[in-house]
């Protein structure tokens, strides 16, 4: 891979990682009226929850058909462009005051934003230099995307042989994660080993801590102080907690790149988050949509996400309801809980579906 290639395609991923989900996030935002709500960081997050859930409902469908690839990252594209422009139209002007906000907190904040962003990118540039190779997860999912790619097919070639597939597994087929990465490295033209090693680290670490920002202003209420400790605390913990592969500290810099990580680090807390700032106070029905969308993000990653975030929503939900003696959330939330609920029981009933899917198309 050329270098100008190498940079074309990293301006690409910016758009794509970078931009796109911030103008996404705009669009629905304004129809959240809570705390940090209008905020540049819950923008982002809410437009990467936007971007997994739209590919779950091209992805599930179109790899039980069997559509080529390309279809989806055509039919992908077209749904993004459309929510960009029309974002662009409606929401030009809460973007800008969004962006304007995030620009003048920077400035307020002074000389603490290098030793944040020194916290944060440090331990990535570390994480370059020493990229562990993790038993066959690497040769599977790795192989798996590049496939996807070079044959045009959704799940369907054998990563150990080679061979075409007529039999797609219920653990690629239900979630869309890898889809997602496959789509990238197609956008940009970077090699998925390349893509995933090297490059996402930078985009998904930094997300990672935006989480845990919005996260602990919740928790603490905008205390700035209070705020700054635990962030801390979460930076020293992520750089020395990573003992054993069964901590998220570990996938942070390690598997940072896979979807039981992004699950773990990024969607849960973010759901878990979400869902305690629209319980604590009058649920509106854009909010529990936008619960619904974090939801199913949680199953694009992997089917293990789909049951727990039912349980952790209906969890709280249920605390919540006890709590507030307001049981009417828990309809809102057991109808923002049906996605991943009908997901579990197509895995159930996995094979008599795909077979009468294909008896119908093939």
């Amino acid at each position: 891979m050329g270098a100008v290639t190498l940079i074309l395609g990293i301006i690409i991923l910016l758009l794509i990682l970078g931009v796109v989900p911030v103008v996404l996030g705009i669009l629905v935002t304004p129809w959240i009226h809570r705390e940090n709500a209008d905020s540049v960081t819950f923008n982002y997050i809410v437009g990467i929850m936007i971007m997994l859930c739209l590919m779950q409902l091209f992805s599930v469908p179109m790899t039980l058909a069997k559509v080529h690839f390309s279809k989806l990252v055509f039919w992908y594209n077209v749904v993004l462009a459309v929510l960009v422009v029309c974002a662009l139209c409606l929401r030009h002007k809460a973007l800008k005051k969004s962006i304007l906000g995030a620009v003048e907190r920077i400035r307020s904040a002074g000389k603490i934003w290098i030793f944040a962003i020194a916290a944060i990118y440090i331990p990535i540039v570390i994480l370059n230099f020493y990229t562990p190779f993790i038993y066959g997860d690497d040769k599977t999912y790795l192989t798996m995307v590049n496939d996807m790619i070079s044959s045009d097919t959704l799940y369907l070639v054998d990563t150990i042989t080679g061979e075409m597939l007529t039999w797609v597994s219920a653990k690629y087929a239900l979630s869309s994660y890898w889809t997602f990465l496959a789509y990238l490295a197609k956008m940009t033209g970077i090699h998925p080993l390349i893509l995933c090693k090297t490059i996402l680290c930078y985009f998904i670490i930094p997300m990672y801590y935006a989480v845990q920002m919005l996260l602990v202003s919740w928790l603490f209420r905008n205390d700035k102080r209070k705020m700054a400790v635990y962030l801390l605390f979460v930076n020293l913990v992520s750089v020395f907690g990573g003992f054993s592969n069964y901590t998220i500290t570990y996938r942070l810099l390690t598997w940072i790149w896979q979807s039981k990580a992004f699950l773990a680090l990024i969607v849960m807390p973010f759901l878990f988050y979400f869902a305690n700032l629209i319980f604590e106070k009058k649920t509106k029905v854009p909010e529990y949509i936008l619960l619904a969308v974090t939801i199913v993000a949680a199953c694009s990653t992997t089917l293990t996400g789909a049951g727990l975030a039912v349980a952790m929503v209906a969890a709280l939900a249920l605390l919540y309801a006890i709590k507030r003696k307001r049981f009417g959330i828990l309809i809102g939330t057991g109808i923002a809980c049906s996605p991943a609920l009908f997901l579990l029981v197509v895995y159930l009933k996995y094979d008599i579906i795909v077979s009468a899917v294909n008896r119908f198309l093939f």
